[in-house]
């Protein structure tokens, strides 16, 4: 083991321990213990398998127990809440007026479990199915910092309905984006996908002044007056004038807009109440022939302030960015298991997704660090020589296992690993 294997460990460890100290700031030592040895043992690992972290756990105790504590403090204790506002502090000097806030859902797909508190029928996006699952909304901040374009979870919460007085996701949802919007001051743009088309958070968003772009479905009334209009009849009478660049080759992107009153009451009526918001719709064309489907957004930016050239194009753009959640979702899932979770207790389920989303906030912010970690793990996180010194945006999967390899070299308690611990990390603490 080199001397720069040791800085590289030590810098890792000793970042990851000031975290977990913030973390715990306030809390009892067990608790502040706790959070430490699940930060360090869901960041070495990769994995949220209690039995595997507590292999790694450097106490004088046989596997057994430390498993046992640590199932204890899931169970006991809700720690969902503190690590909630732990992220929107620690993210809160990175967000700017240009910040995207991404708002999905995912799911964790639990097929074949029967005793797990909660279990709900989820749809399964990949397979296109419905199975017995648990719905996971997440919230990630896609903002620039020195010049480097981060993506920071800033919000993960996992929500079956049964187990909270029937408050569903979208009730959740509004109440994190009210709670992100004032901690930074209104900061930043709300990014959503289709099933966020909701009337109701519509109307929350724009008497709450807060900016977002939502993917329209493309079926709602428009409220004009006293009565309502078909949506396609209105887009039909739309001057379609503008073209923005697109992606693909040879394609630009024929675009519209307008200014639209969207019912927010559930039953209409002559004199419902209405909010105002941008309508902009988008079709591709090639060798001027349209040759895709009209593609809606739904948006407040700067409270209607901008020409329609500018709504177009900054609503197109933000909903461009919306993507990148999907491959956060993706490493969620394969680079650290998500779905592997394990409890019978709801309240353990909470406090555990809470926790990965701590680490995934600590994997994501180190980012910053390239330069630091590149010293030692030029290998891993660049593909050839001449990509060495270019900055990548999602580098995250090799960040991962760079902090990983950092944590197993050497442990919190700066205890070297033996020869046969180098040889085989599996074999790090085999305890009978």
């Amino acid at each position: 083991m080199t001397k720069t294997d040791y800085q590289s460990s030590e810098f890792v460890q000793g970042k990851l321990h000031k975290f977990c100290q913030k973390v715990g700031e306030g809390l009892s030592k067990p608790k502040q213990k706790f959070i430490k040895d699940m930060t360090f043992g869901l960041c070495l690992t990769g994995s949220p398998s209690i039995h595997n972290i507590s292999k790694y756990v450097p106490d004088k105790v046989d596997t057994k127990t430390t498993s046992e504590r640590l199932y204890r403090n899931l169970k006991e204790n809700d720690f969902v809440e503190l690590i909630e506002e732990k992220m929107l502090d620690f993210s809160k000097p990175y967000i700017n007026e240009q910040t995207i806030f991404i708002v999905d859902e995912t799911d964790i797909e639990k097929p074949y479990a029967k005793k797990m508190e909660g279990l709900q029928r989820v749809h399964n996006g990949s397979k296109g199915e419905q199975t017995n699952g648990y719905i996971v909304l997440n919230i990630v901040a896609f903002t620039k910092h020195n010049g480097i374009n981060l993506m920071l979870p800033v919000y993960s919460r996992i929500i079956a309905s049964t187990m909270e007085n029937e408050r569903t996701a979208k009730q959740y949802m509004m109440e994190a984006v009210e709670k992100i919007s004032e901690t930074n001051n209104g900061k930043g743009v709300f990014v959503f996908d289709r099933g966020f088309d909701d009337r109701n958070i519509i109307g929350d968003l724009v008497s709450r002044k807060i900016d977002f772009v939502i993917r329209g479905v493309g079926k709602r009334a428009i409220k004009e007056g006293f009565k309502e209009v078909n949506f396609k009849d209105f887009v039909n009478k739309m001057n379609f004038k503008y073209e923005v660049p697109s992606t693909w080759k040879n394609t630009t992107f024929r675009c519209a807009t307008g200014r639209i009153r969207v019912r927010t009451e559930d039953h209409p009526s002559k004199h419902a109440s209405s909010v105002e918001i941008s309508l902009v719709v988008s079709h591709p064309v090639r060798n001027n022939t349209k040759c895709g489907s009209d593609f809606y957004l739904l948006c407040n930016l700067s409270e209607g302030k901008l020409s329609d050239l500018e709504t177009i194009t900054s609503a197109m753009n933000i909903y461009r960015k919306r993507w990148s959640i999907e491959e956060v979702h993706r490493q969620m899932k394969q680079c650290m298991d998500w779905e592997s979770m394990k409890l019978g207790s709801y309240q353990g389920l909470k406090n555990l997704n809470a926790l990965m989303a701590l680490v995934l906030f600590f994997i994501y912010s180190s980012k910053k660090d390239m330069d630091i970690l590149c010293t030692n793990y030029s290998k891993i996180l660049t593909y050839t020589k001449k990509e060495r010194n270019k900055k990548k945006d999602f580098v995250y999967y090799r960040i991962t296992e760079v902090l990983s390899l950092a944590l197993y070299i050497t442990t919190y308690y700066r205890k070297p690993p033996t020869k046969a611990e180098r040889i085989d990390r599996h074999q790090m603490k085999i305890r009978l």
